[in-house]
């Protein structure tokens, strides 16, 4: 969700939220962001049924929980603010949230954890095997990517990809940039 494009009812539902059932929508978006990612739709059922909330409700405050998150990962604090201010929410909405004063324990804890991954990849190589022995063989051997991944504490992993399964795996990662470029513009 886009938190520019937000209304103004959506502002006064979320902040209008009963602040005892706002840690576990917290909790809920913080989960929804993990790598790892959970079946939340049981944990969502049951706060609905619990606090007689309409799940249309919850998951629209679900979802710009999960905005001001993405959000205060990726602004300063005073831009957060100033951001959540511009929206319309109010002061005691923001001072409830326990972002601002624990950025440095929060982002050790949910974010950078996930990214050590990456960190430790130290090459990555690819080929395209084409077998060119005659017509007659390249429908009994079609062609192959290989990927060569190799790690810095020295393992390396290799993968071979038919032509479909790399061109998913092509448009996965064009889209996954376009993502993180469309993040990095809000």
């Amino acid at each position: 969700m886009n938190l520019k494009d937000l209304p103004e009812s959506t502002v006064k539902l979320v902040s209008s939220f009963p602040k005892e059932h706002a840690g576990k929508i917290l909790k809920l978006a913080l989960a929804s962001l993990q790598p790892q990612r959970q079946n939340l739709i049981k944990p969502i059922e049951k706060l609905a049924i619990e606090r007689n909330i309409p799940m249309e409700n919850l998951y629209e405050i679900l979802s710009v929980y999960i905005g001001i998150i993405r959000l205060f990962v990726h602004s300063t604090d005073k831009d957060f603010v100033a951001t959540l201010t511009d929206l319309g929410f109010q002061n005691d909405f923001m001072a409830s949230l326990p972002f601002v004063d624990n950025r440095k324990e929060l982002e050790d804890t949910f974010f950078v954890p996930n990214y050590d991954n990456f960190r430790n990849v130290s090459s990555m190589k690819w080929r395209i095997d084409i077998s060119l022995l005659n017509s007659a063989l390249t429908t009994k051997t079609p062609p192959s990517v290989i990927l060569s991944i190799s790690l810095k504490n020295g393992k390396s992993y290799t993968i071979e990809l038919n032509p479909k399964a790399f061109h998913l795996l092509r448009f996965n990662v064009a889209r996954l940039l376009r993502e993180m470029k469309c993040l990095q513009l809000n």
